[in-house]
């Protein structure tokens, strides 16, 4: 490494901001329930010399399962400023929200900022939460193998989501051509069926395929995965 370069790296490390969070003003994910889809967040401010009154104000932001970036979510009682009692040290307030849509990941941006007894804003900051995740609460249908084997053509599904399935079918193929249908009553979450359907021998060589709930019966997670296919 030349001198030049490393002067250049002790300097940027002596002007680099510090990854520390201000002592000042921070904010925190306090609860997060995933059954009720509610989340609280924690806006913490500290009293700054010179500073007779604390504010801070509250933006929820929701990044859903297919996005890549956060976006402001309306919600009552969100984005006004909230003014601290006079002669605190330290206040904290707690912001509430409810009826969260799922799947996606939920977070609180704080605003804060500290007024002179002129009125005059003489510091402000900015502080992000952890986020929230509700997951996707729906059944999910996922076939794991099929295979002709003892005289039957059988396909194992298996329930990858949080909620029961209701009652579906498992349709199988033999080169694109129909083989039959198998009726399920249902499956609970995290558990695997075998169906089972007699039929002629799988020729060696035939693309054999399951295709669970064809016919969307099944209000689903993921609808991608609901088939897979094999040769005999």
């Amino acid at each position: 490494m030349s001198r030049l370069l490393a002067f250049a790296l002790i300097a940027f490390a002596l002007l680099a901001p510090s990854a520390q969070a201000s002592p000042y003003a921070r904010a925190t994910l306090q609860s997060c329930d995933r059954q009720a889809h509610e989340a609280a967040f924690d806006g913490r401010v500290t009293a700054y010399r010179g500073a007779t009154r604390m504010q801070l104000r509250f933006t929820l932001q929701v990044r859903a399962q297919d996005e890549r970036r956060w976006r402001k979510v309306t919600a009552p009682g969100w984005g006004d400023w909230i003014s601290a009692p006079s002669n605190l040290a330290r206040y904290t307030y707690t912001k509430r929200v409810q009826e969260l849509l799922a799947p996606a990941r939920y977070r609180a941006v704080v605003n804060f900022r500290w007024r002179d007894a002129r009125g005059r804003i003489i510091r402000r900051e900015r502080a992000v939460s952890a986020s929230c995740r509700l997951p996707d609460e729906r059944p999910d249908l996922e076939v794991r193998s099929v295979r002709f084997f003892a005289g039957l053509y059988r396909a194992v599904i298996f329930n990858r989501g949080r909620q029961a399935a209701g009652p579906f079918a498992v349709d199988f193929l033999a080169d694109g051509r129909p083989l039959g249908r198998v009726e399920i009553a249902g499956l609970e979450p995290k558990r695997a069926v075998t169906a089972l359907l007699d039929g002629p021998p799988c020729a060696p060589g035939t693309l054999l395929e399951a295709i669970a709930d064809a016919r969307s019966q099944v209000d689903e997670a993921d609808e991608f995965n609901d088939a897979e296919t094999n040769a005999c």
